[in-house]
C-alpha cells in the first residue's frame, strides 16, 4: 500500500489567500506559561491547556486543514470538525483533540480543533531502504550534507543523539515503510509529519476535505515541491 505526508494546500485557488493566517489570538504568553500546549511535546496532557486562535484573511477560506506553522504549533495541525470525525475514527490511541476557534472579519467558527499527538511509530520505518542524511558542520563555517547507511530504529537513534550532542542534525527523506504497518493514520517524529495510507487518503478526498495535500513518502520535500514536479502536475501552480 501507499503512504502519503499531509500537507497544507499551497494553491490559492483553494485556499484563498496565501498565507491563510494574518495573525494570531495568544491568550498567555507563550513563553513562560507552562499551559500553552506547544509546551508539551509528544507526552498526554492531562490538563486544560491554553491554545492560540487564528485570524484569517478576509480572502482566506475555512478549509478543513488550515497551515498552523504561525501559531507556534509544533508538530500539531489545526484542522475542521469534518477532517477531526475522519482522523479519530482511524486510531484509538496517542491523539488529543483541542477546540481552536478560527476567527475571519470578525467572526468566529468554532468547529476547529487543534491535533495534539502522544505516540509516534517510528518502527515502521524500514532504515536501511531509507535515504539518511547528517548535515554536517564544516570546519570553514557552513555544513555539508552526507548520506549514511542505517540498518535499524537502535541505530537510527544512537547516530541521532550521536550528532546531536554536536549540534548536528540527522533527518530521514525518501522513507520507505515495512510491510507490518497496522495503521492508516500515524505521526513519524524524526520527519516531523503525519501520514495517511491510500485508503484514507481516498476516504479524506471523497468526503471532499479541502486545504490538504497528499505528499508521496518515498519523495523528498525537494523532489516533491520542485517547479513542474509531480505536486504541480496533482494540485496546480501555487
Amino acid at each position: 500500500m501507499k503512504y502519503y505526508y499531509i500537507r497544507n494546500s499551497l494553491n490559492k485557488k483553494v485556499i484563498g489567500h496565501y498565507p491563510q493566517v494574518k495573525e494570531v489570538k495568544y491568550n498567555c504568553h507563550v513563553w513562560n506559561d507552562p499551559l500553552f500546549i506547544d509546551r508539551f511535546h509528544f507526552v498526554k496532557i492531562t490538563v486544560q491547556p491554553i491554545v492560540a486562535n487564528a485570524i484569517i484573511y478576509a480572502k482566506a477560506k475555512l478549509t478543513d486543514l488550515i497551515d498552523s506553522s504561525s501559531m507556534r504549533f509544533t508538530s500539531k495541525l489545526l484542522i475542521s470538525d469534518k477532517l477531526k470525525s475522519i482522523l479519530e475514527s482511524k486510531r484509538a490511541t496517542g491523539m488529543q483533540f483541542f477546540k481552536s476557534s478560527v476567527f475571519r472579519d470578525g467572526n468566529e467558527f468554532e468547529k476547529f480543533w487543534v491535533l495534539h499527538t502522544y505516540e509516534f511509530n517510528m518502527e515502521y520505518i524500514n532504515f536501511s531502504k531509507s535515504k539518511i542524511i547528517v548535515r554536517i558542520k564544516k570546519k570553514q563555517g557552513g555544513t555539508e550534507l552526507k548520506i549514511v547507511e542505517v540498518s535499524s530504529m537502535e541505530e537510527f537513534l544512537k547516530l541521532t543523539e550521536f550528532h546531536k550532542q554536536k549540534m548536528e542534525i540527522v533527518s530521514i527523506e525518501n522513507i520507505c515503510l515495512n510491510s507490518d504497518v497496522k495503521e492508516d493514520f500515524f505521526f513519524i517524529k524524526t520527519a516531523g509529519q503525519y501520514i495517511v495510507s491510500e485508503k484514507l487518503k481516498e476516504e479524506i478526498e471523497e468526503v471532499g476535505c479541502t486545504g490538504i495535500e497528499f505528499q508521496p513518502i518515498e519523495l523528498s520535500f525537494n523532489e516533491w515541491t520542485s517547479l513542474g514536479g509531480e505536486r504541480e502536475k496533482i494540485y496546480g501552480k501555487t
